[in-house]
């Protein structure tokens, strides 16, 4: 280290920067010592999984042991004390380092670090024969604010002096960073990972962090983000040549995943072992990953890259958490993955309250078809939700980043809010409709085959019982979806009737297909054919009419619904005298029994299809007139 190499000539001044650059180079080695003690305690307590070296770890922050690679998986417990081979030394590393650490601090007259650097020290576990107590360690590194002091949290508060000192030390501000000590080479790269912090740090609106640090040590360039206000939130950069490693530390193992998928696209590789959780009340978890660029360009968009994510993990766990009342835990990530992608940010939706700000809007637009302890995704469904979430996001951000008002903003998204609501009804006659189409589909196929070539009889069957099979994938839907809203439950009837007249169409189908029908009963089976499938084409107009329909349904619009369904009992009518006329007529002309059989039994299906059709029609015409045009 420059310090000892100063101390060696004699300076008795060191320089600060120097001083600072040691410090941090011991917090380095102090908090992979921390890991490796942890990875051992807890290989000794699993000696059947796999245990990890920290090698890259160790020669990245330059301690020259190699023995200690194999620490973890000599680990063993003996009684109540677990054996790590090297252990002592390592406890003697992190004391020797906590006073380089704590060096810089200790200068300024700091008593109260000196005090508790002093009390932490003694209090350090023996490790004679390299026999540690596990609970002495785990002691000595557990870092939460509600346990009592510890060197991990001495550590933390040091660095984040050390942070303070470093800006306060900086040459110079580059594009927002506090640099020092920069080579002219150091510059466009620092340069570039501004870029991409400065274009999305407005996404934090009034949340402090994201400040940056820069400097050259050694062969290296530093640049160190804060994030965010917690303590082990920490990214540190560094830049050799055309290599880049970030090092990553979170409390949050799922967002440190978040942090990797973010990446991705950049093709970055990691320390496998890094991302498992260390041990039982660990801190922090850490990740390192590592991309060598292609050239200087491509290290520059690399960084831009990774400083435009950052703000992306600023209260990335809160928002996860506000948003359980409205998503599952995939589209929970799903939303603050889109967020980061397009860069629209989740802190708007914190900063305007969170799910409290949707929680209002449902309060607003929701009326009756929500009750206490439903989940927003099982009363709209899981993707509608999604797609609101999104607006909502984006409403937050963009409002806020466009000086509207926060009333507007609030306004906004209960008015969307109430769209997704009555657009259940609009989906549902759209499903309805969709169902009507095949049932048309079907009834084509019953008429044309009447008149077609017989060898094409099996294909239209299967083609029939085809549209069928979709018909009923259309009322599970219905029914999946009325399971969310009950209150449209007259919706899943509906369905379910004109259901029937798809089963009695491809019954009937399936029976033209078994022989060719013959004489003049063909005639009237036709008739009653053309009336089906003329009955279909009148429903699928009442569907398409109703949907046009709301609460202050012009006259022209209600007058084309009430004809289609009138239409359609009129056509039942008639197909209850098609089915006599056709009975009479095969009665007389069959050739012989199986022909009369075939002609009844096709009859008798069409003319339950038209009684279907007109009972759908009918809970239609009553839902529209009583619940919609004159509610």
């Amino acid at each position: 280290m420059k310090t000892q190499i100063l101390a060696a000539i004699g300076e008795s001044e060191l320089r600060p920067a120097a001083r600072l650059n040691a410090a941090l180079a011991a917090n380095d080695r102090v908090k992979y010592a921390f890991s490796l003690l942890q990875m051992a305690l807890a290989h000794a307590e699993h000696p059947e999984q796999p245990a990890p070296t920290l090698k890259r770890e160790r020669i990245a922050c330059g301690v020259d042991d190699p023995d200690l690679d194999v620490m973890v998986a000599r680990a063993r417990r003996e009684g109540k004390l677990c054996r790590a081979p090297g252990a002592g030394r390592l406890l003697a590393r992190i004391a020797d380092d906590m006073r380089v650490m704590a060096a810089p601090i200790l200068a300024e007259k700091a008593a109260d670090f000196a005090a508790r650097l002093d009390q932490l020290l003694a209090a350090m576990p023996a490790a004679e024969n390299d026999l540690v107590d596990p609970g002495a360690i785990s002691a000595m590194t557990q870092a939460g604010h509600d346990r009592a002091d510890s060197l991990h949290r001495l550590v933390m508060d040091l660095h984040k002096r050390l942070n303070a000192m470093q800006a306060a030390l900086a040459e110079e501000n580059l594009d927002g960073a506090a640099a020092y000590n920069l080579a002219e080479a150091d510059r466009p790269l620092v340069s570039a990972f501004m870029a991409g912090l400065n274009r999305t740090a407005k996404l934090k609106f009034a949340h402090p962090g994201l400040a940056t640090t820069a400097t050259r040590a050694g062969a290296r360039l530093i640049i160190q983000n804060d994030i965010g206000t917690t303590d082990a939130h920490v990214i540190v950069i560094h830049v050799e040549g055309l290599k880049v490693s970030v090092t990553y530390t979170d409390v949050h193992p799922e967002r440190l995943a978040f942090f990797q998928d973010m990446l991705k696209p950049r093709k970055v590789a990691w320390e496998q072992q890094r991302t498992d959780v260390l041990a039982a009340g660990s801190a922090f978890y850490l990740a390192t990953g590592r991309i060598e660029a292609l050239d200087e360009a491509g290290a520059r968009s690399y960084l831009e890259f990774l400083g435009s994510r950052l703000v992306f993990l600023i209260d990335w766990n809160r928002a996860r958490k506000q948003l359980r009342g409205f998503l599952r835990g995939p589209d929970r990530l799903a939303l603050l993955s889109w967020a980061a992608e397009t860069e629209m940010g989740h802190r708007g939706f914190l900063e305007l309250g969170g799910a409290r700000l949707v929680n209002q809007a449902i309060e607003a637009a929701a009326g009756s078809s929500m009750h206490f302890g439903d989940r927003l995704c099982d009363v709209l469904g899981d993707a509608e939700t999604l797609d609101f979430l999104r607006f909502v996001f984006q409403a937050s951000t963009e409002g806020l980043l466009t000086g509207q008002s926060r009333a507007l903003i609030h306004d906004r998204i209960r008015v969307t809010l109430g769209t997704h609501f009555s657009n259940e009804e609009q989906q549902l006659l759209r499903l309805a409709a969709d169902h009507a189409g095949l049932i048309f589909e079907i009834a084509s196929l019953v008429r044309d085959g009447l008149q077609a070539e017989p060898h094409g009889a099996a294909k239209r069957a299967r083609r029939a019982r085809q549209y069928e099979h979709d018909a009923d994938g259309k009322v599970v839907e219905t029914r999946v979806a009325v399971g969310r809203r009950p209150d449209y439950a007259v919706f899943l009837r509906l369905l379910e009737a004109a259901d029937d007249a798809a089963d009695q169409l491809e019954d009937a189908a399936s029976l033209l297909g078994l022989r060719v029908l013959e004489g003049k009963a063909v005639d009237a089976l036709q008739i009653l054919a053309d009336l089906l499938v003329e009955g279909a084409q009148e429903w699928i107009k009442a569907l398409g009419h109703a949907t046009q329909i709301g609460r202050a349904a012009s006259h022209a619009e209600t007058e084309d619904f009430l004809t289609a369904i009138d239409r359609v009992a009129a056509i039942e009518h008639q197909a209850d005298d098609a089915e006599r006329a056709l009975a009479a007529s095969a009665l007389q002309h069959a050739s012989d029994f199986r022909q009369l059989h075939l002609f009844t039994s096709i009859g008798e299906r069409l003319e339950e299809a038209a009684d279907a059709l007109k009972y759908a029609s009918l809970i239609l015409h009553e839902h529209m007139l009583e619940d919609v045009i004159d509610a």
